[in-house]
């Protein structure tokens, strides 16, 4: 099974609860991902995608937020290359976006950031337990118009299997939840059109086993046809 996520609500939680500090905030959220993470290895999750930093926020958010994001990202790539929770479950990380546009926008924190990210791919290639695709410096509709134009630049055909080669998420999620908000934001355009979305009130930080578990029992008590 391949879950999606896109983890809302971190400001939320942090004037909710009278974090002061960004970074504080996002740190607690990448915490609570890790229990995402091994939630789905419990419940039978193989392949999970997280809708880590979009181009929207890199284009929209201050200066001061991309960059709190971009040190907390580096460091955390940069740890989990001796997590012990990456290696034990054999966890494959897959890095999904436009890491150019980190190299140009973000400055040396962006290139730190891209070269963490990198050693994390290469020390997790041969893992094949569960599958995680970071979707940072991403958006659906880059991720289309990218595709159309690799494949059209390759010489082949401008077929929907061609375009599935092309793309920075590979397989189709089964399941799409998001935490505080209620649409998808730009987030695995393509890949969704059979997923089920699951929109969750509760603040990201606040997203719990129970719920999870909640959202995989639905699913799998559902008939997916298929438009049949």
């Amino acid at each position: 099974m391949h879950v999606a996520l896109i983890p809302d609500g971190n400001r939320r939680f942090m004037k909710k609860h009278g974090i002061l500090q960004l970074e504080e905030s996002y740190q607690m959220g990448i915490s609570r991902f890790y229990d995402f993470l091994e939630w789905c290895n419990e419940l039978g999750v193989k392949e999970v995608t997280i809708y880590a930093l979009s181009l929207e926020n890199i284009q929209n958010r201050s200066a001061n937020e991309i960059e709190t994001l971009l040190k907390v990202f580096s460091a955390q790539a940069k740890l989990a290359l001796s997590d012990k929770r990456i290696h034990k479950n054999k966890v494959r990380v897959n890095v999904c976006g436009d890491k150019s546009v980190l190299n140009r926008i973000g400055g040396p924190l962006g290139k730190e950031l891209v070269e963490n990210l990198r050693k994390l791919e290469e020390s997790t290639k041969d893992y094949d337990e569960v599958i995680l695709n970071l979707a940072i410096a991403y958006g659906g509709r880059q991720e289309i118009l990218n595709a159309a134009k690799e494949v059209l630049e390759s010489g082949l055909d401008l077929t929907e299997e061609n375009i599935k080669k092309k793309l920075w998420v590979k397989d189709y999620p089964d399941v799409i939840i998001r935490t505080a908000e209620d649409r998808l934001s730009n987030f695995l355009l393509w890949q969704s059109a059979y997923s089920e979305i699951y929109f969750s009130d509760k603040l990201w930080q606040e997203f719990t086993k129970k719920d999870l578990a909640s959202v995989l029992s639905d699913y799998r008590s559902k008939e997916r046809r298929f438009g049949r």
